[in-house]
Formats: C-alpha cells, sequence, structure tokens
C-alpha cells in the first residue's frame, strides 16, 4: 500500500503562515505530521502545518467544485465521461477553482495550493487533454497545462502536483517560479546507508530540478502497520535530509501517524524539528536533554534503550520497514530481549513518577504492551496475555482506538487476542502437530517462509496478520507435506482473511497421501468469526507415508494466509 497522498482528503482554509521560517534552515517548507503537544507548538519549533500553509491538500479538487458543476470538468474515456476522474483542460474546472481561491484566500496573502488528479489511474483522454500531451496513463500533459494556468492567474500563491501515478512524466518546459511537485520517498528506503535507491531517488530529483525551482519531498517517519513499537528514525533522517540539502530540496513533509498516538511522537517532532533546521545538528545530547526533562524518574532507561535501537540501525545498515510487524522489527531495529526488559523496567518505574511524567509514562506502556504482545505471540507464548490484554483494553477507554494507517482498532485485536487464548486452552496439548516441522513442497514467500509458525500450536490473529499467519501468493497452489504421524485421525487447517490487505481464503484445500486424495474443501467463514475459515480432513486408520496438503490460491485475490495446521 502506497501512503503517498492517499490518506489526505483534506481541504484547508485558514492559509496564515507561509515562506521561509526564521532560522537558516535550508528548507523553505518543514511539517511533520504527528500529533500536536500544545497550541503554538509548531511556531517555537519552526514548523508549517497543513491547517495554516494550504488552501487545498491532497486529492480534493471536488470540493472546490459547486452542487451541480458542468459535466465539462470530468474526463472523457473510452467509455464517455468518467467522474472518478477531472479533465484538466476543462475550462468549467478552471474557473471553479479560480473562484474558490479568489473568494476563499483573496490574491495577496500567499498560500499553496495542491492540484492533484483523483487517486486513481483514470486518464481523460479527450481532443484537448491529448493536445496538451495525455495518454493512456499519463495525465502529465493536461495536469501541467492547468497548473500554469495557476500560476499566471495568482502570481502570490503557490501551485504544486505530484510526482505519482499518472503525473509521473515531467513537463516539457520549466515551471513558473510559483509552481512546484511533490515527489514522495515511497521507493527510497529508510536505511542511513547508501543504497543504490538513493541513487535513483538522487536522479529523480535532478530530473525535476531542471524544470522547477521548487521540489518538496513527501517523506515518511513511522511504521504505517504499527504506531506503538519504537522506531530508531534520526540516524536515518540525519543522512536523507543531508541529502536532501545538497539536492536543493526546498521542501520536506514528514508523514507520520497524524493526529493519532504513536510512541515518543513528543520526542521525533522536538529532534526532526532540529534537523530540519539544520542537518548537521548533534541530534543525541538533544534527545539525552529531551528524556532528562520529560521523564525525571525515567529519562535514562529511555534514552538508553533508544540510542540502542539507532546504534543497531546504523551497524546494521538495513532499512527500516514501513507496512511491517514486530516479526520483521526484531531482524531490523527492535532486539527482543532488551525490549522486554526496557518494557519491565519502565512498568515497574510507573509507581514511582507523578504529575506529567505518570501521564507520559503511563500512557507509553499501555501502547508498547501492543509490541510486548506481539513478542509474546512470535513465541508462542500465552503467559500472562490475559492481564496485558487488560492493560490494553484501558487504553482502548481513554481513547486510543487506533494503531495504525488503516484504522486497524485496537478493540478488535484485543478480541482477536482474547480469541486465540481461549481456542489454545480448548485444545491443550491435544494437538498431535505441535512443533512438528512441516516441508513445503512449493516455494515460500520471501517475507513468509517460516513454516514453523504453522505448528507453534497458537493461531494467528486475521486483523494484525504480520505475527503467527503464513501469507502466500503461491500461484497456483501451494504445497505442504506433513510428516507420517502414529495415531493421527484428523487433520484441522485453520485459515484467515483480511479483506482490506486482499488477503482471501483459498479457493479450495484438499489433503492427499500417496497421490490419492482423501478429501477437498471449499474454505467458508467461520459463523462466530467470519475472518477465519477451517478444513477438516479424516485420516484412514493405518496410513503410511507423508500426508500432502494443497491449497489453491482464489485467483481473483493476490493473497491467501495459512493459520495453524492442527492434528487429533
Amino acid at each position: 500500500m502506497n501512503t503517498f497522498l492517499m490518506l489526505w482528503p483534506l481541504l484547508l482554509n485558514t492559509c496564515s503562515f507561509s515562506g521561509q521560517q526564521t532560522d537558516s534552515s535550508p528548507f523553505e517548507y518543514r511539517e511533520i505530521y504527528l500529533p500536536e503537544t500544545a497550541q503554538g507548538d509548531d511556531e517555537q519549533l519552526h514548523l508549517n502545518s497543513l491547517d495554516r500553509d494550504w488552501g487545498i491538500w491532497g486529492h480534493n479538487l471536488s470540493a472546490t467544485l459547486p452542487e451541480s458543476p458542468s459535466p465539462s470538468v470530468y474526463a472523457r474515456d473510452g467509455n464517455g465521461i468518467n467522474r472518478d476522474q477531472f479533465c484538466f483542460s476543462s475550462d468549467a474546472l478552471y474557473d471553479y477553482i479560480c473562484d474558490y481561491i479568489s473568494k476563499n484566500f483573496g490574491t495577496e496573502r500567499a498560500c499553496r495550493f495542491a492540484i492533484l488528479p483523483n487517486d486513481n489511474a483514470i486518464v481523460c483522454l479527450c481532443h484537448r487533454c491529448r493536445e496538451h500531451g495525455n495518454k493512456e496513463g499519463d495525465a502529465s500533459g493536461a495536469v501541467y497545462h492547468m497548473l500554469v494556468q495557476l500560476a499566471e492567474r495568482f502570481p502570490k500563491h503557490i501551485f504544486f502536483t505530484s510526482s505519482y501515478r499518472t503525473t509521473n512524466s515531467l513537463p516539457r518546459h520549466p515551471l513558473p517560479d510559483n509552481a512546484g511537485v511533490l515527489v514522495s520517498a515511497i521507493d527510497f528506503p529508510l536505511s542511513p546507508v547508501h543504497s543504490a535507491e538513493e541513487d535513483e531517488f538522487v536522479a529523480l530529483i535532478k530530473r525535476w530540478s531542471g524544470v522547477t525551482k521548487r521540489i518538496y519531498v513527501w517523506d515518511y517517519v513511522n511504521n504505517f502497520d504499527d504506531y506503538f513499537t519504537p522506531l530508531p528514525i534520526f540516524e536515518v533522517f540525519q543522512h536523507r535530509l543531508r541529502l536532501y540539502a545538497r539536492l536543493g530540496v526546498n521542501g520536506i513533509f514528514m508523514n507520520g501517524s497524524g493526529t493519532d498516538y504513536s510512541t515518543f511522537y513528543r520526542l521525533k517532532r522536538h529532534v526532526l524539528a532540529a534537523l530540519l533546521s539544520d542537518p548537521d545538528v548533534e541530534w543525541r545530547p538533544l534527545l539525552r536533554d529531551f528524556c532528562s526533562e520529560r521523564y525525571p524518574v525515567a529519562g535514562e532507561v529511555v534514552c538508553d534503550f533508544l540510542l540502542m535501537q539507532e546504534d543497531m540501525v546504523r551497524a546494521g545498515g538495513k532499512s527500516l520497514p514501513l507496512y511491517e510487524g514486530v516479526s520483521k522489527a526484531v531482524k531490523t531495529y527492535l532486539p527482543a530481549d532488551e525490549f522486554v526488559r526496557f518494557y519491565g523496567k519502565l512498568c515497574a518505574l510507573l509507581p514511582m513518577t507523578e504529575g506529567k511524567e505518570s501521564e507520559r509514562l503511563g500512557k507509553m506502556c499501555q501502547a508498547m504492551t501492543f509490541t510486548r504482545l506481539e513478542l509474546k505471540r512470535l513465541a508462542a507464548d500465552t503467559t500472562d496475555c490475559s492481564r496485558m490484554l487488560d492493560a490494553l483494553e484501558q487504553f482502548v477507554q481513554q481513547g486510543y482506538r487506533s494503531y495504525s494507517e488503516s484504522g486497524a482498532g485496537l478493540d478488535k485485536y484485543v478480541s482477536d487476542y482474547r480469541y486465540i487464548l481461549r481456542h489454545a486452552q480448548t485444545i491443550g496439548n491435544r494437538n498431535r502437530l505441535k512443533g512438528v516441522r512441516l516441508e513445503p513442497l512449493t516455494a515460500l514467500d520471501e517475507d513468509y517462509d517460516d513454516i514453523t509458525v504453522l505448528t507453534d500450536g497458537l493461531l494467528g490473529l486475521p486483523s494484525c496478520y504480520h505475527c503467527g499467519l503464513m501469507l502466500s501468493s503461491a500461484d497456483p497452489a501451494l504445497r505442504i507435506a506433513i510428516p507420517a504421524q502414529t495415531g493421527l485421525k484428523r487433520i484441522r487447517v485453520c485459515m484467515a482473511r483480511n479483506l482490506i490487505y486482499h488477503i482471501a481464503l483459498p479457493q479450495s484445500v484438499s489433503l492427499s497421501i500417496g497421490g490419492r486424495e482423501l478429501g477437498r474443501v471449499v474454505p467458508k467463514p467461520l459463523p462466530d468469526d467470519l475472518q477465519r475459515a477451517v478444513a477438516e480432513f479424516d485420516v484412514p486408520s493405518g496410513s503410511q507415508g507423508s500426508l500432502v496438503l494443497t491449497i489453491v490460491r482464489n485467483k481473483d485475490e493476490r493473497t491467501m494466509a495459512l493459520d495453524e495446521i492442527e492434528g487429533f
């Protein structure tokens, strides 16, 4: 999933703050999209904000239209008018946008406006758009035509389009001084060391430098599948911001958790703001001072763990994930044993704190209980999980309901986790396949090649699929051998689905022995949990040799998820 400009269907109209900040930063625009800590915080840290600095932001041109706009504002494709996209050569669309800007922002006070197609692959192919250079899959020509028109009509405002999807082609002529581009760094891995992808990104910026003086980079400061596990980003962003400054980039938008809580967001804002002001600043003393001030009792413990994470990233040289779970984090930036000790120390220190520190540390401990539970699940360890789920449930009751960009709910996470605890208690020691090593007969997906999760004795969570499930895009089928087990009478295959992430149930599951099929099942969701399904097979007594499961992927979906394979 690409986060670039997908989350921001916002229209903002308070434009009161624009232009170069009051320090010597190389960047005229710098924003950190994390929760604000206090009123006036952005100004104090010399940061911009969507609320003050943009008149139109994201894919939101539709909000500039009247209730019944002229049909000419919409794209023409092979099937006629398509209201899911705009015609950027439309005079009516241009007039509507001009009218909106004039009425809401005037012409004297500078403001920024994003002029972007809707977030899809549709391109207008009417005669005028084709004349401006539009072609199948490429709307750049007509979009740039509109951008230039608006820049000339409102010389004190600043207009941006994006290097994204149908506007990846560069304009044929340089843009006006008050027009620019938003370039996503989604394909530039978050790493503190040089990479081949960095060279590609540098080349992209240099190409854009030939046609505009205003290049803003859209970057990322969170793992968007997990807002609660501490993510060490300061080494990474010192490297990146130094690079951006050398390339002449003059605006940075750091996409984070938005208004949702994420662990250490105050610290991130403080240190990242300093790096945006001066990419060469010594940020480690800033981090230590911040921790000492904010956490008089726990500051040293917090600081030491975060710096250890930063050192791990620097030494490992691996890129940070934008969409991954704890199972990937432990290989990259989360030393599991050290985190467990860190979490334990914070929980032990909490009763010794008071006032603001107690409040902040309490939230931190509650949020990181999510991480602790994921590590428990990774180790198939259910000890003390019920108490931890109670703590996480209290966090939900305090209003903290989401832990990821997709809006995945903590309440759903808690209820799903309680489900797997009940299942584990029900099964007890009856599962004859617990701990048995299965043999894949088909290549496993690169990031889901640990087949031991299928016999660890613990279900995974459909709502949080990174840990405990084995995803597969095998085409047409995944085949798994089950070694012969004395006394095995029945096989149960547990599966999961999550339609938000295009994880579907298999088309069919069959069990065979010696080439003879014993049974075939078309999985259906369970009545008590529509995100789960099971396929059960009887094993004839006296069966000799390995059993083979064949799981056929639904061809209309890209991924299926196996959970636990149990034997009785």
